[in-house]
């Protein structure tokens, strides 16, 4: 691998830290209600590969096979139910992670055979994870559930929901999707009408996140405009130090403990000029979940000081389908969705048990795993609720490393 696609999971990979937003006092009220949808066992749903997957009973053994998707699970208090999951870095801020059984390879794919003698009742698999490996699993006789890929925080939201479905706990699904959708909404409509600034997000060795991926929209939910669209840069891609440059950005982004673009070029840019650089938590920007808004609250903070610092978010007005037990039929995931630019969020700050730091050069192989997840879930379909970032850099960079972050 060359150091600069190395350079680039490193940046993937790494971990900072953050808090989050005030909840209204209504933020123990259900959500509003305008649709219904099947929650009771026997569901069946149609995956990212098309298959009707069907969940007999509530599953009392899941595998997770992606940190994103992992972090969904803890933060619906299903984690107990847990017996095989990515166990590294990636994951370490998820406590009693450790205790369970690693079900990845160094480079973030399942073994196979690990996960078909843990005889779970569900694994939940994120669109990186090759059609091969799922499909060897169901050849096994193990109920895998596929996910699309997770371009926005909208896509969290919903992803939020169906995995509540997917384990029997949508109702506290309901309530985490809709803490993290009110509080997206309420940094969106605190930044409105405020001069946005200009945004150069480095991933390293040159890549950078355009507008349609999960890490563009949180900088867009956050009130500034993306640097990378001057390039034309939609997914994830090389840019130019030209044209950065003749952006001029006010701020520039890294995560974790990734390293402040050092090019000399940069070097009268506004935001070198100005010390206007900010860190995130990588595993939280680069993992589609619910603690997405630490690092969203990071940026507005820093983006926004005054509009963000009386955010408050009020769960109580997000819609959201409620559990019908006549529902006619189960439906897909569009069922259990939410509006594409609300999302994730609350959650994450009112369950963090731990924001562990850990990343950096390693980081990369894990959290590659959660960006390559979505990289390949973009790569392999259109756009939909999944578990991973880096489509076009896993076009360019192949699978491998990149798999473990997401």
């Amino acid at each position: 691998m060359s150091r600069t696609i190395a350079g680039v999971l490193a940046v993937l990979l790494v971990v900072g830290g953050v808090a989050g937003v005030a909840l209204s006092p209504a933020a123990g009220q259900a959500a509003t209600h305008e649709s219904t949808v099947n929650c009771s066992f026997p569901i069946t749903v149609t995956d990212a590969n098309g298959a009707n997957v069907t969940v007999s009973e509530r599953p009392e053994r899941v595998v997770t096979l992606a940190p994103s998707a992992s972090q969904v699970v803890w933060e619906l208090g299903a984690q107990d139910s847990v017996v095989g999951m990515p166990v590294n870095q990636y994951t370490s801020y998820l406590n009693g992670s450790s205790e369970k059984t690693n079900v990845v390879t160094d480079n973030g794919q399942p073994q196979i055979e690990t996960i078909i003698g843990l005889e779970p009742d569900l694994v939940l698999a994120p669109n990186i994870i090759s059609s091969d490996a799922v499909e060897q699993l169901r050849d096994a006789g193990v109920t895998v559930y596929r996910f699309e890929s997770a371009s926005s925080i909208g896509d969290v939201v919903e992803k939020t929901r169906l995995t509540g479905r997917l384990l029997g706990t949508y109702e506290t699904a309901t309530d985490v999707s809709a803490r993290t959708q009110a509080a997206v909404e309420a940094y969106r409509n605190a930044t409105t009408g405020a001069e946005r600034p200009t945004v150069y997000y480095a991933m390293g060795g040159g890549f950078t996140a355009g507008p349609q991926t999960f890490i563009g929209d949180v900088i867009d939910a956050a009130g500034a405009d993306n640097v990378a669209s001057a390039a034309n840069i939609s997914t994830y891609d090389t840019i130019s130090t030209e044209v950065v440059v003749e952006e001029n950005p006010d701020w520039i982004v890294v995560s974790g403990q990734s390293p402040i673009p050092s090019d000399p070029a940069l070097s009268n840019t506004t935001a070198i000029q100005e010390n206007q650089t900010v860190r995130v938590d990588a595993n939280f920007i680069s993992q589609p979940g619910p603690r997405v808004t630490q690092p969203l609250r990071t940026l507005a903070t820093a983006f926004h000081p005054e509009a963000a610092a009386d955010v408050t978010a009020d769960p109580s007005t997000v819609s959201a389908p409620v559990c019908a037990a006549d529902a006619m039929e189960p439906t897909t995931t569009e069922s259990a969705s939410a509006t594409t630019t609300d999302s994730s969020a609350e959650t994450t700050e009112m369950t963090t048990d731990s924001t562990t730091e850990s990343t950096t050069a390693e980081t990369v192989t894990l959290e590659t795993n959660q960006t390559m997840d979505q990289a390949t879930e973009q790569t392999t379909t259109a756009t939909g609720p999944g578990f991973g970032i880096v489509a076009a850099l896993i076009a360019l960079v192949g699978a491998g490393t990149v798999t473990r972050r997401q």
